[in-house]
């Protein structure tokens, strides 16, 4: 589980009376800091408000409660180093793997071998972007090895692993690919960021089929 789905689901719990999570949830909270300090805020919270016998807690507390335990955990994903964690694992492996594929295939050659086997006139965007989009994938194994050690991750931390395994591999990815045409290049750092986006979502749900998490009870 991950900071942003437990937060949701302490305040359902608060809301529901349970005295007792989950057990996916109360192992989180051991390692936790951040979210068991959102869990003591909400708790006093609540406590004054039911402690109240002139004001009646209505459903716009509830909507309240959910955007403020959101808002903090989408503050820790992106403003703490533990929060980058599993992205940074998963984007470092990812461009591992895409730099030794590049390596025994080079980026010029793949172009030609798509065109070939689709059968596409030349030139032609589609293909290089497509080639793109093949060095991209190789974000699956960096989410797939990230979810299995640390049993977090959500479309936030795909977008984050996306992003920094693009941000790592572009400089490299210019410089291999400086005699393709401008608009060509264009076409292959595009279909590489695509193939990191879709590589990185793939990831996260073959290792929940093969559940490395367990699901969110």
């Amino acid at each position: 589980m991950e900071c942003e789905e437990v937060r949701d689901r302490l305040a359902e719990l608060l809301l529901e009376g349970n005295q007792r999570p989950p057990q996916p949830l109360a192992r989180h909270l051991e390692g936790c800091q951040g979210c068991r300090a959102a869990l003591e805020e909400l708790t006093r919270t609540w406590a004054l408000l039911g402690a109240s016998t002139d004001v009646e807690p209505s459903p716009a507390v509830r909507t309240r409660l959910v955007r403020r335990v959101r808002s903090l955990a989408l503050r820790e994903s992106l403003l703490t180093v533990r929060g980058w964690t599993p992205a940074v694992l998963a984007g470092v492996i990812g461009v591992a793997l895409s730099l030794g594929l590049s390596l025994l295939v080079p980026y010029s050659l793949l172009v030609s071998v798509c065109q070939r086997v689709f059968q596409l006139p030349e030139p032609e965007l589609a293909s290089y972007m497509m080639a793109g989009m093949i060095y991209g994938l190789p974000l699956a194994l960096g989410a797939l090895v990230a979810l299995r050690r640390l049993e977090v991750w959500g479309f936030l931390r795909s977008l984050e692993a996306a992003v920094l395994f693009f941000l790592i591999l572009a400089p490299y990815a210019i410089v291999q690919c400086r005699e393709f045409p401008p608009v060509l290049q264009a076409a292959f750092l595009a279909g590489m960021a695509i193939g990191a986006l879709v590589g990185s979502g793939c990831g996260v749900w073959l290792g929940r089929r093969s559940g490395y998490v367990q699901p969110q009870t």
